[in-house]
C-alpha cells in the first residue's frame, strides 16, 4: 500500500504514505483536482511535510551536545515512510517515530504524527509531537502545500491574487541565495497580485500579522482557495517562476538565520517540548469552487 484515501460528499483526498503528503484534493461534484501535479521536470513536490526543521540549515546541519545531526533542506519527514495509526472513512493519521528511522538522524526520541480530517469543503491538517525522551526536545513543523494555479486553462497567473485578511503591517523577510534569513523589513499589505515576476527571489515569507488567514483567489469569478492558520507564526508563498501552481505555507520555525551557529536549542522560532509532553498545531484549508 502506497496511499490512502479520505473523502466525503465533497471532497476525495489521496494521501501517500511517504512523507504523509497530500498528493490529490477532488472535488466530488465537479472532479476537479485542487492540487499541482508534481511534474518532476519542475518540482515533484505536491504538499510535502516539514520536520524536524523548516527552510535550510546553515551547511546543512544541525547540533546538539556537541554532536552534529544531518539535516537538509525542510528536514528528513518528507522522505520518511509514515504508518497508518488510525483511518476512517473522512479522516487519517500517519505517524513515524524519529528513533526507529535512520541511526543518528536526530538527538531526540519523538513520535510525531500528521492527521487529516475532511469537514465539507474544509480538509483540516493537525500536527501532533510527543516527546518520550529524558530531556527536552528541540523540532519546527510547517506545511509546503502546492495548489494548481491558474485554475483551469482559460486564465494566466495575472487573474489571479493573494488577499490577506486585513490591511496589516507585516515583516517581510529576505532570503539570502542560500535559502537562509538575511534580514527582514516592514510593509502593509492586503493582497499581492501573481504576476510571472512575483517568485523571482524566492518565497514571500511573512511574520507578525494580526489576523491569520490568505485566500488565493480568481479576481474575476471569486473562486478562491483559503488557509487559516492561527497560531502558525510564519507563512510562505512560493512558486517556481513559470510554474503552474502557488504554494501557501504556514510555519511554526523558520530557515535558518546567516549567523546561526548550528546549535538547535538556540534556533529562532524553534520549539520547545519537556520530557512526556505532548504539542498541538493545526491549519486548514477550505476550497471554495
Amino acid at each position: 500500500m502506497k496511499s490512502v484515501t479520505i473523502e466525503n460528499k465533497l471532497l476525495k483526498v489521496e494521501v501517500f504514505l511517504l512523507g504523509a503528503e497530500v498528493r490529490s484534493v477532488k472535488n466530488l461534484k465537479n472532479n476537479n483536482e485542487y492540487m499541482w501535479n508534481g511534474d518532476p521536470s519542475i518540482w515533484a513536490g505536491v504538499s510535502p511535510i516539514l520536520f524536524p526543521v523548516v527552510g535550510r540549515t546553515a551547511n546543512g546541519y544541525i547540533s546538539f551536545n556537541q554532536k552534529n545531526y544531518p539535516l537538509n533542506n525542510h528536514g528528513f519527514a518528507r522522505q520518511s515512510l509514515f504508518n497508518v495509526s488510525k483511518h476512517s472513512l473522512d479522516s487519517v493519521t500517519l505517524k513515524i517515530n524519529t528513533y526507529s528511522l535512520e541511526k543518528d538522524i536526530f538527538p531526540f526520541n519523538l513520535d510525531f504524527s500528521v492527521t487529516y480530517t475532511l469537514k465539507d469543503n474544509v480538509l483540516i491538517t493537525t500536527f501532533r509531537v510527543i516527546n518520550h525522551d529524558a530531556q527536552t526536545a528541540y523540532f519546527s513543523v510547517g506545511a509546503h502545500p502546492a495548489f494548481k494555479c491558474p485554475f483551469d486553462e482559460s486564465h494566466q497567473l495575472n487573474d489571479y491574487q493573494i488577499e490577506f485578511a486585513a490591511n496589516q503591517r507585516l515583516t517581510l523577510h529576505t532570503l539570502n541565495k542560500n535559502g537562509l534569513f538575511s534580514g527582514s523589513s516592514q510593509v502593509n499589505i492586503d493582497r499581492i497580485d501573481i504576476t510571472e515576476n512575483t517568485f523571482d527571489n524566492d518565497a514571500l515569507i511573512y511574520s507578525n500579522y494580526e489576523q491569520s488567514w490568505a485566500k488565493l483567489s480568481e479576481k474575476k469569478t471569486g473562486k478562491y482557495i483559503k488557509m487559516s492558520f492561527d497560531n502558525f507564526p510564519w507563512f510562505g508563498i512560493w512558486s517556481k517562476p513559470g510554474a503552474r501552481y502557488i504554494c501557501l505555507e504556514p510555519w511554526c520555525g523558520h530557515a535558518d538565520s546567516i549567523d546561526f551557529n548550528q546549535e538547535i536549542q538556540y534556533k529562532s522560532g524553534i520549539i520547545e517540548l519537556t520530557p512526556s509532553n505532548s504539542w498541538e498545531q493545526y491549519y486548514s484549508i477550505e476550497f471554495g469552487y
